[in-house]
């Protein structure tokens, strides 16, 4: 279900340099409970539009609140992963560029200022990412892309060599014209979505840029009252989307790293929560996403079929437009 705002209908005439799209992701939360939006919606950035996309498993009244208050709503009808999401916000957007958003972020408006500055004055630049320090205040974003654990920045002063430049999805800036002739990759269900898009951009040539912006985020992994249960459903999914990621890098030594990396990932959460019993599982699952690499790479290439159809789909409707 998509409702739009009449907002949005003239919004949609503009379509360029004056509009930034902010696309938030919900996921089993009312939205007006979300952080990210509540700041959003209370700075009342002219040039700014939310483009809401509901994942939640259960109807919590958010289609009827986005009527309401004239918000532009896009429901999966369940949780449909992160790139799916992505993907179907992007196709309704139209403006200079797309901020992605998790529905907790403590966004500031000095943000917003930073990142409009920086799109008119650094025009070649294709892909922005402030500073993200995680609640135990080392900065995870952006970072030097290593695939088994990638290289922290030490200070907020310190650059990324274009070559290795790696962020997380929260709070990244991305041109429009990024998108063109790309989609998020839909074989990848949650985690490992940013670092895939990233190694796709800096193989298509992309320009980055280290935005001089702070964000606080607070990560599951690394918060005090995470539980061996919460922990284990979490790592699971990441186990999954991990290896896919192997798989999508297309060299095999790549299928080694994914499974030391998510052995080493089963022994980080285990210790957090206490648990042997998460390390003896991750081992388990680890184990048979090696077993499954064959169906595993039915299953992306299914994915690439799917998103090449709908890519082709689009351009024949923007020439029938």
């Amino acid at each position: 279900m998509r409702t739009l705002s009449n907002k949005w209908e003239k919004l949609c005439s503009v379509k360029g340099k004056n509009l930034i799209d902010a696309i938030i992701v919900i996921y089993n939360k009312k939205i007006s409970d979300s952080e990210t939006f509540k700041r959003i919606k209370k700075f009342n950035l002219p040039y700014l539009h939310m483009v809401v996309v509901d994942n939640s498993e259960d109807d919590l009244g958010n289609e009827m609140f986005c009527v309401e208050n004239k918000i532009h709503y896009i429901s999966m009808h369940g949780n449909a992963g992160l790139s799916r999401a992505y993907n179907a916000a992007l196709n309704e957007c139209f403006g200079e560029a797309v901020i992605l958003f998790d529905d907790d972020t403590e966004v500031t408006e000095d943000f917003f200022h930073c990142v409009k500055i920086s799109l008119d004055k650094h025009s070649g630049i294709d892909i922005f990412a402030p500073v993200i320090f995680g609640q135990d205040g080392v900065i995870y974003s952006p970072n030097e892309f290593r695939f088994l654990k990638n290289r922290l920045l030490n200070s907020s002063e310190q650059e990324v060599a274009q070559e290795r430049f790696n962020a997380i999805a929260s709070c990244l800036v991305i041109r429009s014209r990024v998108f063109d002739k790309y989609r998020f990759h839909e074989a990848l269900f949650v985690d490992q979505i940013d670092q895939f898009f990233f190694c796709e951009q800096r193989r298509l040539g992309r320009k980055f840029m280290k935005l001089n912006a702070q964000i606080r985020q607070n990560f599951y992994q690394r918060g005090s009252a995470l539980t061996a249960e919460a922990g284990w459903i979490r790592l699971r999914l990441r186990i999954r989307d991990i290896m896919r990621h192997a798989v999508l890098m297309n060299q095999k030594r790549y299928i080694v790293l994914g499974f030391v990396k998510c052995c080493g990932l089963g022994l980080q959460i285990a210790n957090k929560t206490r648990s042997a019993g998460i390390l003896i599982k991750a081992a388990a699952e680890s184990a048979a996403q090696l077993l499954a690499l064959k169906s595993i790479k039915e299953r992306i290439k299914e994915c690439q079929d799917r998103q090449t159809d709908r890519q082709t789909d689009r351009q024949t409707d923007r020439q029938t437009d």
